[in-house]
C-alpha cells in the first residue's frame, strides 16, 4: 500500500493543481493518517507538493495533514 502512495506522488505531481486526487490516493492517504492516530472520516482533497516528497491532505473540511516519507517510514503532521 505504501508503495502505491509513493507511486501516486510521482504520477500526480504534474496534476497537483488539476483536481483533488484520485479515489485510490484519497483512500490510501486516509489510511496512513488513521494509522498515525489522527481523525479523518472524509478526505476532501489530496495535493502532492510541487517538487514531490510530500502530500497535503484535507480531511473533514477542517483538518489538514502533511504526509512525508522519512527513512522508509511515513510521517503525518497536522498542518
Amino acid at each position: 500500500m505504501k508503495r502505491i502512495v509513493v507511486l501516486s506522488f510521482c504520477l500526480m505531481a504534474g496534476n497537483a493543481f488539476a483536481d483533488t486526487g484520485s479515489p485510490q490516493l484519497k483512500s490510501e492517504s486516509q489510511s496512513v493518517i488513521r494509522q498515525a492516530g489522527y481523525q479523518c472520516d472524509t478526505v476532501n482533497s489530496v495535493y502532492p507538493a510541487a517538487f514531490g516528497g510530500s502530500l497535503t491532505v484535507s480531511c473533514d473540511s477542517d483538518h489538514k495533514y502533511i504526509i512525508r516519507k522519512k527513512d522508509g517510514q511515513y510521517t503525518v503532521e497536522k498542518d
